[in-house]
C-alpha cells in the first residue's frame, strides 16, 4: 500500500520518545535520489489516471462504468501517498513543517475505495453511494479528530520533532498530539488489512456466484484483481513488519526504495487492467451482492419460499431445458449463459435458476457441463474419433480451454480425457 508505506515518513519523530540515540536522520544515499524521480512518476500517473477514470464514469448512457468513480478515488489517494513520500525524500517537509501530517486522513480512504471498486465491478445494484456505505467513512473522520491536536502544534515545535530534538516541553497539548498520532499510526494498517480481507472475500463470493449465471467462467473470473490484492497484501506485510519489528538500519533505505518501485508497479498494473476492464454483467445476469447473500443465509425463510412455481411446472421447465441443451445443442455454445438460455427457451431466468437448484441440486455451470462431459465421453470412446486431438473435442463440446476441460472431465469421471480414451480403447 503506497499510503501505508509512505506514512512512515510522518512518524519517524516518534522514535525520539523511545530512543537513546542522538543526532538528525542520515543523509539520503544514491537510492533516495532515484526514489525522488520514481515518486514523481508514480504521483503523476496516479493523478492522470484518476482524472481519466473520473471522466469515464460520468456518462449516463454507460452506467456499467460507474465503478470507475471509486477507482478514480483510489488512484487519487494513492497519488497523494506518492506526494507524501516526495515531501519526505525532497526535505520539503523540513522547509515547511506545517505540511506534516495533513495527508494522513486521506489514506484511510484507500481501503473503502478499493472495496467499493471490487464490489461494484460485478454488482449492478451497488453503484450508488447510499446511506449504508457512509459507515465506511467513520475511520477517515475519526483520524481527522485524532490528528487535529498535532496539526495545531506550533510550526517550530513540529520542526523540532522532525529534527529529533529531545529537549521538548512535555506539555499536555504535545502529549495529546503524540497520543493521537500513535492511535492513527496503529489504526491505519488495521483498517487496510480489514478491507483487503473483505475485498478478497467479495471476490471469492463472486467466483461462487459466477457458476449460477455462466457455463464458462474463465472470461469472468477477474483473476487480476486477486493478484492485485496479493500485491497490496505484500506491501502491507512490509509496512507492518517495519513498524512492529523494524529493519536493520543498513537495509532501511534499500527496502524503502524497493517498496516505492513496487508501488509504481501496482499503479501501472491497476491502470492497465482498469482500462481493459469490461463490465461483468453486460446485461447477462444480476449477480447477487455478497452482503445480501449473507443476509439470506441467516434468514429463516427458504430461498424460494415466495416463488409461485409449482412442482409440475418445474418438471416441465426442466424437460424443456434438457431439450434445449441436448437436442438443440446449446451446450456447444462456449458463451452460453443463463440469460441466453432464457432467451432461447422463453423461460424466466429466475425460474431456470430455481429449477436447476431445487430439482437437480446444482448450479447452472454444473448443469451445462454435465452435457458437455457426456458429449466428450462419446467422442473419446468412439473409434473413428480417437485421432481427433483432445483440444479439438474440448472446443467442439463448448469448453474454452484444454485446462478447463481437463479439470471438469476429471471431476465428473475421475480420469483425464487422455486416460479415459486409453481406458476405452480395448473395448473396441
Amino acid at each position: 500500500m503506497a499510503g501505508a508505506t509512505k506514512l512512515l515518513t510522518f512518524f519517524d519523530f516518534i522514535e525520539i520518545f523511545r530512543s537513546n540515540e542522538d543526532g538528525p536522520q542520515s543523509n539520503m544515499d544514491s537510492l533516495i535520489q532515484y526514489e525522488f524521480a520514481i515518486l514523481l512518476m508514480g504521483a503523476t500517473m496516479c493523478l492522470f489516471m484518476a482524472l481519466y477514470f473520473h471522466i469515464d464514469s460520468r456518462p449516463l448512457q454507460a452506467p456499467d462504468r460507474a465503478p470507475n468513480k471509486f477507482l478514480a478515488g483510489f488512484m487519487t489517494v494513492y497519488g497523494l501517498a506518492f506526494v507524501d513520500g516526495f515531501l519526505g525524500v525532497s526535505d520539503t517537509i523540513f522547509l515547511h513543517p506545517h505540511l506534516t501530517g495533513v495527508l494522513i486522513p486521506f489514506f484511510f480512504l484507500l481501503g473503502p475505495f478499493f472495496y467499493f471498486y471490487i464490489r461494484d465491478s460485478y454488482d449492478d445494484e451497488a453503484y450508488i453511494l447510499d446511506k449504508k456505505r457512509y459507515r465506511h467513512f467513520i475511520f477517515p473522520l475519526l483520524s481527522i479528530a485524532f490528528i487535529t491536536p498535532f496539526l495545531l502544534l506550533p510550526e517550530s515545535l513540529k520542526f523540532a520533532l522532525l529534527m529529533e530534538d529531545r529537549n521538548l516541553p512535555q506539555t499536555p497539548h504535545l502529549l495529546v498530539s503524540i497520543g493521537g498520532i500513535i492511535a492513527v499510526y496503529i489504526s491505519l494498517p488495521v483498517q487496510i488489512l480489514y478491507y483487503l480481507v473483505r475485498s478478497y472475500r467479495v471476490l471469492m463470493q463472486y467466483f461462487t456466484d459466477l457458476k449460477q449465471f455462466f457455463a464458462n467462467i474463465d472470461d469472468h473470473r477477474l483473476d487480476w484483481l486477486r493478484f492485485l490484492i496479493l500485491m497490496l497484501s505484500l506491501q502491507w506485510l512490509i509496512y507492518a513488519y517495519e513498524n512492529l519489528v523494524g529493519w536493520p538500519e543498513s537495509w532501511a533505505d534499500s527496502i524503502e526504495f524497493a517498496t516505492t518501485v513496487m508501488d509504481v508497479a501496482i499503479v501501472y498494473f491497476l491502470s492497465f487492467k482498469g482500462l481493459r476492464q469490461a463490465t461483468l454483467r453486460q446485461g447477462e445476469a444480476r449477480i447477487t451482492r455478497p452482503d445480501n447473500h449473507a443476509e439470506d443465509s441467516r434468514a429463516t425463510t427458504p430461498k424460494y419460499a415466495k416463488s409461485a412455481l409449482q412442482r409440475d411446472d418445474a418438471k416441465r421447465i426442466l424437460a424443456k431445458l434438457r431439450k434445449a441443451l441436448e437436442t438443440d445443442g446449446l451446450y456447444t455454445n462456449s458463451m452460453l449463459s443463463l440469460r441466453s438460455l432464457g432467451d432461447h427457451t422463453g423461460i424466466s431466468i429466475n425460474y431456470i435458476s430455481q429449477v436447476i437448484n431445487q430439482e437437480l441440486g446444482c448450479n447452472f455451470f454444473d448443469f451445462v457441463n454435465k452435457f458437455r462431459i457426456e458429449a466428450a465421453k462419446r467422442q473419446l470412446s468412439h473409434a473413428p474419433d480417437r485421432k481427433i486431438p483432445v483440444l479439438e473435442i474440448a472446443h467442439a463440446v463448448g469448453f474454452n480451454s484444454k485446462s478447463t476441460f481437463n479439470t471438469a472431465f476429471k471431476r465428473y469421471t475421475g480420469l483425464t480425457p487422455t486416460e479415459y480414451r486409453k481406458q476405452q480403447a480395448p473395448a473396441e
